[in-house]
């Protein structure tokens, strides 16, 4: 093998090795507890699901869910809220904050919370969903039942007809004011001069 192509080839598994060590190596650095494996997390955790990411919020740190199947700690309805932050504040930005990705699928392990709104951060366990996670889904896990939150946004179309009857209303009495002021001055009678 040519010295150049190895050099290259030597450089791209470190590359790779970094790359998949960078989840543990920057959850070890936040100060996070010791990761004892996926099996652990789903083990001890309340609350185990996968669903896929449907809308974002607080620049990616609030992500509303739609749910696939309840692995734990279920029922749980097809909407959920996760905010991946321990800030309390929307606007304040923590090294712990988690990221999510639209239209994503992720097994959602939250550390804290009650259906439908859960809260974690970069500690948990929570990841994207693989073949490999999805193949250790119990025999028990269930599919969600009822609505859940909101998308947010949704709703805001219902009060579209009164707002556009309280404009026609506006325009129709300035129309009907002006016809007024017309029909006066054509009755005056012309001033002398």
């Amino acid at each position: 093998m040519p010295r150049g192509l190895l050099a290259a080839s030597a450089a791209t598994a470190l590359l790779v090795a970094a790359v998949g060590a960078a989840p543990a190596a920057a959850q070890a650095e936040l100060g996070c507890a010791g990761d004892g494996g996926i099996d652990t997390a789903i083990e001890q955790a309340p609350t185990v699901f996968t669903g896929t990411v449907r809308v974002l919020g607080n620049k990616g740190r609030t992500a509303t869910i739609d749910v696939i199947r309840v692995w734990k700690g279920g029922p749980l309805p097809k909407r959920v809220e996760v905010q991946g932050t321990v800030a309390t504040q929307s606007k304040v930005v923590t090294a712990l904050d988690r990221l999510y990705a639209r239209d994503r699928t992720y097994l959602f392990v939250p550390t804290s919370g009650a259906s439908p709104r859960f809260r974690e951060n970069r500690c948990s366990a929570t990841r994207q969903l693989t073949a490999e996670l999805a193949a250790r889904e119990p025999g028990g896990a269930t599919p969600p039942q009822g609505e859940g939150v909101p998308l947010p946004g949704a709703g805001r179309g219902k009060f579209a007809p009164l707002v556009v009857g309280a404009v026609a209303f506006v325009v129709l009495a300035g129309l009907l004011a002006a016809a007024r002021r017309r029909s006066k001055r054509s009755h005056q009678p012309a001033a002398a001069s």
